[in-house]
């Protein structure tokens, strides 16, 4: 075999040309993933030790769920040229979709040439040339609540070369994935875990030849501290878990000499001819202005000339103030945000985390105390039904602040009215917003029927209008001004809502009819109306006083929970059916929708006394 190719074993590349025939024949190509190898040159100085590290741009190649760690875009490139004839070449990047989710891409490629080519004969007959190429795409998400990333990468390999017609149609392309894990239970520890092609990653070749890039698990776990002179320290430990490689451990360190110079170091352990060869690691980072270059010496002890040196070019951006500064944040593990109560207080529980102590916290303007672990816990009273925003403010001795919300809406909460009644939503909405209300026993009897008084009430509050004015004289008949809807009747049928009867009567007690109340609405809703030509429902005759009225009902949304083609005309309407008409109209309906909108009208309460202060034990 040639001695060229040897090294190129040594070194775990993915480069072994058998030549093995009668005449000159490569019979077999046999690769393994490029990532081995190791990229950037800043995990190669920590002895490739990075799986619960994993930040900046090498992310990407070693555990996708770094990417979810980024907080500002990241670039990282690198170059070598390994045992003086391989291009090794790696370019990665992340980008922040969000506060908890980040996109990932990056390249693996390398080549060499001039690879010298001999028939059975040692005689040469010419030279060959062979690359590969991996491509990943990939995605992270950050669970901040319980301090979890979670990442995928996507992988596209191709290898191939020229020189004869065999090795041509030796080349070879497949499809993979990584997944991987970060979880940190506090802000100096993390455990990483990173599935690289968990079910083989199968090659087919152009003669039809399968090779299986093998699969493996690295686990690792970080240290982070600041011992000296407030600088970082980063102390990490790798295991990698092949199907086809013997166990190998990496370990790693890296210390901030000054905000602008880090140096590391490391262990690295290599399979090399079914043994396991320890490779002690050196590197050295100069930043600057979001810049960096790193540089990392890596000997392989089982292939002596292969002193390999290893340069990377990155863009960091502006490091997160958690790294160089005495930054302070708030993690609220209750309540979640966008949460729905019924209750007069919310229950709030958190997290400060920070470098300097803070003894207290501020919940919408009330002092809570914060136990040695950082957590708080309080009871925020809800003073009334509607939109509050919970805040919760934090300040370290140095003066440094950070602020977390919530925001979350209380309704009204009828004793009657179940989880799954299909009129719930507009019940609720209408009864927190005081278009409707209860019973003094806390029920709504969404089931029972209205009268013609209770549905002038319930539109005249809708509108919000002024029913201050007192009436001198009596407006009909059988209603005097004691009755206690006078003012609302009088407003509705101002308003042309509703009418009396030809005796001069109004029947304020009279159970309405759906083919009254749908009228009402609809005049109400300022609907327009035109004669009918077929019938709306199948029991409402075309020649029926209400049948434009219906069309019209119909036709906007107001009827919309009807279900099947019978209305039931004469049957008399529940106060659920009304009020779910109502919320349809283009008054209410407006005013329930900016009740559920999450997006405008919280605020919270300061002056408020909090229900309870308790630390945590």
């Amino acid at each position: 075999m040639n001695n060229k190719f040897a090294k190129l074993v040594n070194v775990s590349l993915l480069l072994l040309v058998l030549f093995f025939s009668q005449s000159l024949a490569v019979q077999n190509l046999i690769g393994t993933d490029p990532t081995y190898i190791g990229v950037g040159a800043r995990p190669l100085g920590m002895g490739k030790a990075y799986v619960a590290v994993a930040e900046d741009g090498d992310t990407v190649f070693m555990n996708p769920a770094g990417v979810a760690r980024a907080l500002t875009p990241k670039l990282t490139s690198m170059y070598s040229n390994l045992l003086n004839d391989v291009n090794y070449m790696v370019l990665g990047g992340v980008y922040p979709q969000s506060k908890t989710s980040a996109l990932g891409a990056g390249a693996i490629i390398n080549s060499v040439d001039g690879i010298d080519l001999r028939d059975s004969n040692g005689t040469s007959i010419g030279s060959a040339k062979w690359g590969t190429s991996l491509f990943f795409l990939s995605y992270g998400y950050n669970l901040e609540n319980i301090n979890l990333q979670l990442g995928g990468s996507l992988k596209y390999f191709t290898q191939g070369g020229s020189g004869t017609a065999t090795i041509e149609n030796s080349s070879s392309s497949g499809v993979g994935f990584d997944i991987g894990a970060i979880y940190s239970p506090n802000e100096n520890l993390s455990f990483g875990a990173s599935l690289q092609n968990p079910i083989g990653s199968k090659l087919i070749s152009g003669n039809n030849v399968e090779n299986i890039l093998p699969s493996n698990t690295k686990i690792g776990m970080a240290y982070k501290m600041r011992p000296f002179d407030e600088r970082r320290l980063i102390l990490a430990l790798d295991a990698d878990i092949a199907t086809e490689r013997p166990l190998t451990l990496h370990f790693g360190g890296e210390y901030q000499l000054t905000s602008n110079v880090s140096i590391r170091g490391g262990i690295d352990q290599d399979p090399s001819a079914g043994e396991v060869a320890t490779n002690p690691t050196f590197g050295v980072g100069f930043g600057y202005s979001g810049m960096e270059f790193n540089y990392a010496y890596h000997p392989y002890l089982g292939v002596a000339e292969d002193s390999t040196h290893y340069f990377s070019i990155s863009y960091i951006g502006g490091k997160p103030a958690s790294d160089d500064e005495a930054a302070l944040s708030i993690t609220l593990l209750e309540p979640s945000d966008r949460t729905i109560v019924y209750t007069d207080n919310v229950s709030v529980k958190g997290l400060v985390r920070g470098k300097r102590v803070v003894a207290s916290v501020m919940v919408n303007g009330t002092e809570f105390p914060v136990d040695k672990n950082g957590t708080f816990t309080a009871s925020i009273p809800l003073s009334k039904v509607g939109k509050k925003l919970v805040l919760v403010e934090a300040k370290d001795i140095s003066g440094k602040s950070a602020t977390a919300s919530r925001k979350v809406l209380r309704l009204i909460n009828f004793a009657d009215v179940s989880q799954g009644y299909w009129a719930k939503k507009p019940i609720e909405g209408s009864g927190t917003l005081g278009l409707v209300q209860g019973y003094p026993d806390g029920k709504f009897l969404p089931e029972r029927v209205l009268t013609r008084a209770e549905l002038a009430t319930l539109l005249v509050r809708a509108k919000g209008i002024d029913i201050t004015k007192p009436r001198t004289a009596n407006l009909f008949k059988d209603l005097t001004n004691k009755h206690w809807a006078s003012a609302y009747i009088q407003a509705a049928v101002d308003f042309g809502y509703m009418k009396g009867y030809p005796d001069n009567k109004f029947r304020p007690n009279k159970k309405i009819s759906k083919a009254e109340s749908i009228t009402v609405l609809a005049r109400y809703d300022a609907l327009p109306t035109q004669k009918v030509a077929q019938k709306p429902y199948s029991d409402v005759s075309v020649k029926h006083w209400s049948a434009k009225y219906i069309q019209a009902a119909k036709d906007s949304g107001l009827l919309s929970y009807i279900d099947g083609d019978k209305l039931g005309i004469k049957s008399n309407v529940t106060r659920a059916e009304v009020v779910e008409m109502l919320s349809k109209t283009a008054v209410a309906g407006r005013l329930i929708w900016e009740l559920f909108s999450w997006d405008k009208g919280y605020e919270y309460e300061r002056s408020l006394p909090a229900l309870k202060a308790q630390v945590e034990p």
